[in-house]
């Protein structure tokens, strides 16, 4: 791809995330703050949208995923874990606030379980994580 096509994904990634990502927050924490579930709920809902968006941009530009967006989302999904658990552990979460964490947890993971089995297929997508890597005096096959 060339730079400036690049450059173009980078920037609608950007923004696509910026608005569902800054309203799928807000809502998320409103939801938090006055145990509504349901607030919370559009939370996620934006959220995963930011993901399907953050999808359809790579279908557009014939590009997955760069290591640096998957980086960041692996870190940003383990954060979240950690925080709900932490919370759960030690702030005494109301149940909506349980409920959203789990909710929220829930559909990160099936996101990622769908993109990877439609993009991959079942059989490639477990191929894919789990295969012999060559050592280095082998050469590859």
């Amino acid at each position: 791809m060339s730079s400036e096509k690049q450059v173009e994904r980078g920037i609608i990634v950007f923004s696509n995330w910026a608005v569902f990502g800054f309203v799928g927050l807000g809502f998320l924490l409103e939801g938090v703050t006055r145990d509504e579930f349901a607030v919370s709920l559009i939370g996620v809902a934006g959220i995963a949208g930011g993901f399907i968006g953050h999808l359809v941009i790579n279908f557009a530009f014939k590009q997955p995923f760069t290591s640096g967006e998957t980086s960041l989302g692996l870190a940003v999904f383990g954060l979240t874990v950690l925080v709900f658990l932490l919370g759960w552990m030690f702030a005494g979460l109301s149940d909506a606030d349980v409920f959203t964490g789990l909710t929220l947890i829930s559909v990160l993971l099936l996101g990622f379980f769908a993109y990877v089995a439609t993009r991959y297929g079942v059989k490639g997508s477990f191929s894919t994580f789990h295969h012999k890597h060559p050592e280095p005096s082998e050469p590859r096959k």
